[in-house]
């Protein structure tokens, strides 16, 4: 029993059993590195850092066939999860040549895509909304702060008005959607963290995915920010608190699919190493929460 509503649980309900979503790295690139308006990157990004599949060159049906054979048979229904990169950051034909053959796939009850709100297209748009007729579709956004001056600092290279005109023009088409949001970003306070909170239960948002910032090897934040003292990480019991108190001001219904992120030092993780430990530092979490007596939605404003 967890205090709020897991993704999990939400898939059960859904689709009647347990699903799993294999990791997919499709070649796909990012506007903020190929120079559509960057090549620097974000300062903490490393994708391989974050998830494995960003090291994959097999064709994306293989990676997925590789996930199902991995699961053995804990499972049999799947989500093909499009995660590293931006993944509607290509022409439309090159993502229908992408998506369709996973969509297809038999043991396939729907795809997510992680993607950015500045890699959309009014054609783009039309193709979601029709993907989302047919099967399951969840659109996650990188979002991570409602703060323009965080963004800018992180060098995300958009806005969070643009974060949120994608939001609800997905919205008015129906497609559900998740908003990534990340704790512990340089220079942000605890009140500015928990207004993103209170500004995610304001919009049509479907679900909220939540993680520590991690300071990976290499990277600008590890170079400029972390090495030379200008960032302090959040330790355990400060994230576990931090993330109790934005997780009461979302909604209710609101999907959590995530309450943090791990990483391991061999793919590049130098802070924080609670992140290497994953299913004890959910546990702590979800004891803080229990233990605390703070539960989903408590605090939220249901005037918005």
């Amino acid at each position: 029993m967890v205090n709020y509503r897991s993704y999990s649980q939400y898939l059960k309900e859904r689709f009647g059993r347990s699903v799993l979503k294999v990791p997919l790295h499709a070649g796909f690139s990012c506007p903020n590195i190929d120079g559509a308006k960057s090549t620097g990157g974000c300062i903490y990004c490393d994708n391989v850092a974050f998830s494995p599949a960003a090291a994959s060159k097999q064709p994306v049906l293989k990676q997925l066939e590789a996930g199902i054979t991995r699961s053995g048979k804990r499972f049999d229904l799947f989500i093909g999860y499009f995660q590293t990169y931006s993944n509607t950051h290509a022409p439309l034909n090159r993502l229908k040549a992408v998506y369709e053959p996973i969509i297809a796939h038999p043991k396939v009850v729907g795809i997510a895509i992680g993607t950015r709100p500045d890699c959309f297209s009014e054609e783009i748009y039309r193709y979601l909304s029709e993907i989302s007729q047919r099967t399951y579709l969840s659109i996650e956004l990188g979002m991570q702060t409602i703060h323009n001056s965080t963004l800018r600092l992180i060098n995300r290279g958009h806005s969070f008005e643009e974060s949120k005109c994608s939001i609800e023009q997905l919205n008015r088409l129906g497609i559900e959607t998740v908003a990534h949001v990340m704790l512990g970003l340089p220079n942000e306070t605890r009140a500015m963290m928990l207004q993103t909170a209170s500004a995610l239960a304001a919009l049509p948002v479907h679900g909220v995915k939540i993680h520590q910032l991690m300071v990976i090897n290499r990277t600008v934040l590890h170079k400029q920010w972390y090495s030379i003292g200008r960032l302090t990480v959040l330790e355990l019991p400060q994230y576990a608190e931090l993330l109790a108190e934005f997780v009461s001001r979302l909604r209710p219904d609101q999907v959590i699919h995530r309450i943090m992120a791990d990483s391991q030092p061999a793919r590049g993780l130098i802070a924080p190493l609670w992140s290497t430990e994953k299913q004890h530092s959910i546990q702590f979490i979800q004891r803080y929460l229990l233990q605390n007596k703070i539960y989903q939605g408590m605090r939220c404003d249901k005037k918005k």
